[in-house]
């Protein structure tokens, strides 16, 4: 397997992304590849991705700020790529109050997800982009004290749907 970047953190302000297994042969069908690794908190973390019978990218579905191994269940047809995909999450701060955010469309329409407990976590909030680059989405105020968090806040989004995230946060 190549993996050209085993790490986000600093191309996307702490944040992770989802990973994609790509065959490029057929017969790969069924086989699997565990992704070892750490979430946006820095706990190691596993997932297995089901690989596609033809030359096809798989998705998976959890977040990764790290991967340290990939391990495929046989040997592959032909090579297999390890990459980055286009699910983005990242914590923001520990304890503190969720205040407001604002939102900037990117070229794509999707949704934002605010969340407690992880990238995978509970949503508390969402924002739609509206697919027009560029174009202010809602703003939401939680007006008075906000909405305490004990453990931090985490965004989930996918890239190109937003240009910008903007958090008010008190940690």
């Amino acid at each position: 397997a190549t993996m050209a970047q085993t790490s986000l953190a600093a191309a996307h302000n702490g944040g992770g992304r989802n990973v994609t297994v790509t065959t490029t042969g057929s017969g790969d069908g069924g086989k699997t590849a565990t992704i070892t690794g750490t979430d946006t908190d820095g706990a190691a973390q596993t997932e297995v991705i089901t690989l596609a019978g033809s030359a096809t990218a798989v998705a998976g579905t959890k977040i990764f700020l790290t991967v340290t191994a990939v391990e495929m269940s046989s040997q592959p047809a032909a090579n297999i790529t390890v990459g980055f995909g286009g699910v983005a999450g990242s914590k923001i701060g520990g304890g503190g109050v969720f205040g407001s955010f604002r939102t900037t469309s990117g070229a794509a329409a999707g949704t934002c997800s605010f969340r407690t407990g992880g990238t995978a976590g509970t949503v508390i909030c969402t924002d739609t982009s509206s697919g027009t680059a560029g174009a202010n989405n809602g703003q939401v105020s939680a007006y008075g004290t906000g909405a305490r968090l004990v453990n931090g806040m985490y965004v989930t989004y996918d890239v190109g749907d937003f240009t910008q995230i903007v958090v008010f946060y008190a940690g």
